[in-house]
């Protein structure tokens, strides 16, 4: 292939015509026009920045295509998301004929720098995401069954997602917390309430949102972040949003209603206080306001009390004495305790008894490695408690800690 060839296969790109407009590959398209040292070096620089931030070993400006490739978001790689049969379509003929092209401007590039540091790159840290095993050939079987199985764009790379307001789009995270279940000591009966349910949902059974409430520190936000990397391969994703945020739920939705993953949009440490207005449109979403609730979305929410939104004395009537702007008591008091009303499963995190407490450390402390007389344990645990904030889980990782660095002294 000559440099003219290639760069035609680069511009006639359709289905996955942004790959063309990537910074790497357009500082590739500058090499081929003009070959000079500086343009050579300015790609290069740009291809070890990509290579040292995602681990890439070998050929690194095949790997950055192969990632463009996966992380695309069209028409092509949408429908596979969504389980649609493609193959014979048009689509899948132009898809499967760009994908050659592909491979073919790859195996150009490693031809024309066969000799230099980006054909066979070693980086500090390598990369061992599996995924990118699954499409080394390129072929576009292998590239159809990943965005079956993953998903496309960055849904099909990432698990936890936040939500960019200004921009209306997913943001995903790159650096998740990495909680499994086997980290979390105690709760059984409320991390399998907290499965069945998201397996139901799933699986495409019904299933109910979820109000996940207790003491702070009991791993309710925990478990929530568990269920994103017990079941990333199964099609769940997580979308953390801030109170602030529920307010745009109706963009949200826009933007996960036509994905054919699971999402769970998850707020935590929920609560109102009484001149804030965003619970009405996180509880007309809830209830089946006039936008109803996409199928591939549950509602998750931790809070550390029961009832979501503030309430005073003046909504219980204080014995007769009444807001002379609030006529009607008793339907204020109701309005504020129905969002919580409207999460079908309530799940109760309680504050562990001490003998529960002194158990979830010797678990941390098994788990961590820290091996030390267990009525010293007992007695120190007990200590670190009344000195911080109160028997928790997060109270226990607290102490073992504290205790590691101790014995190691």
């Amino acid at each position: 292939m000559t440099k003219e060839e290639c760069l035609n296969k680069i511009e006639s790109l359709v289905v996955y015509d942004t790959v063309k407009n990537n910074g790497a590959v357009t500082l590739f398209k500058r090499v081929i026009t003009d070959d000079s040292v500086r343009a050579r070096a300015d790609f290069f620089s740009a291809l070890i920045a990509i290579a040292e931030e995602n681990g890439y070993s070998g050929a690194i400006f095949t790997k950055h295509l192969m990632t463009l490739m996966l992380k695309n978001k069209n028409a092509f790689t949408l429908a596979c998301e969504n389980g649609r049969s493609v193959e014979g379509s048009t689509l899948y003929e132009e898809a499967k004929k760009e994908i050659e092209a592909i491979k073919e401007i790859a195996a150009f590039a490693q031809e024309e720098f066969k000799n230099e540091i980006i054909v066979d790159y070693i980086p500090i840290n390598k990369e061992t995401d599996v995924r990118y095993a699954l499409v080394e050939n390129f072929t576009i079987d292998d590239i159809t069954s990943f965005h079956r199985k993953y998903g496309c764009g960055d849904v099909a790379l990432y698990r936890s997602f936040r939500f960019d307001s200004e921009n209306k789009r997913l943001w995903g995270v790159a650096h998740p917390d990495g909680v499994t279940f086997d980290d979390l000591i105690g709760y059984r009966s409320q991390i399998d309430q907290l499965i069945y349910n998201t397996e139901a949902f799933l699986e495409g059974y019904p299933a109910n949102n979820v109000l996940l409430v207790g003491a702070r520190g009991t791993g309710k936000s925990s478990c929530v972040k568990a269920l994103v990397n017990k079941y990333f391969e199964q099609g769940l994703r997580l979308l953390e949003i801030t109170k602030e945020q529920i307010a745009l739920l109706p963009d949200i939705l826009a933007v996960i209603r036509p994905r054919g993953r699971k999402f769970i949009i998850f707020t935590d440490d929920l609560s109102f206080d009484e001149s804030e207005i965003e619970y009405k449109y996180m509880k007309s979403l809830l209830e089946g306001g006039s936008e109803g609730k996409p199928d591939n979305v549950l509602f998750y929410a931790t809070s550390n009390r029961r009832h979501l939104i503030q309430e005073n004395w003046k909504d219980r009537g204080n014995g007769g004495i009444t807001d002379s702007k609030e006529v009607h008591t008793a339907d204020n008091m109701n309005e504020k305790l129905s969002l919580s009303d409207r999460f079908g499963i309530t799940i109760t995190f309680s504050k562990p008894t001490p003998d529960e407490y002194i158990e979830i450390v010797k678990g941390v402390a098994k788990r961590k490695g820290l091996d030390v007389d267990e009525q010293l344990l007992k007695t120190e645990a007990m200590k670190w408690e009344i000195r911080q904030k109160g028997m928790s889980g997060r109270t226990a990782g607290q102490f073992v800690n504290y205790m590691l660095r101790k014995v190691q002294k």
